[in-house]
């Protein structure tokens, strides 16, 4: 099974199609990802590059750092 989680109900194989309904009334195409401990590094940059393919603009990433507000 693939390590990525979901994101909003979507898998990594649906997530183009559910950002893209997100995505295409927002005027900031922004969008932040957070990995949990053990996630593969290439299901994240899989997902990154589905999130630019689909309307993204921008691609934050949450680190434990920043998310304590460090």
């Amino acid at each position: 099974m693939n390590s990525w989680a979901v994101f909003h109900g979507a898998s990594l194989f649906t997530l183009g199609g559910r950002l893209e309904d997100i995505f295409k009334q927002r005027a900031e195409k922004v969008a932040f990802i957070e990995g949990e401990r053990g996630v593969v590094f290439s299901d994240v940059a899989r997902a990154i590059d589905i999130m630019r393919a689909n309307g993204v603009e921008k691609v934050g990433l949450i680190t434990p750092k920043a998310k304590a507000g460090n």
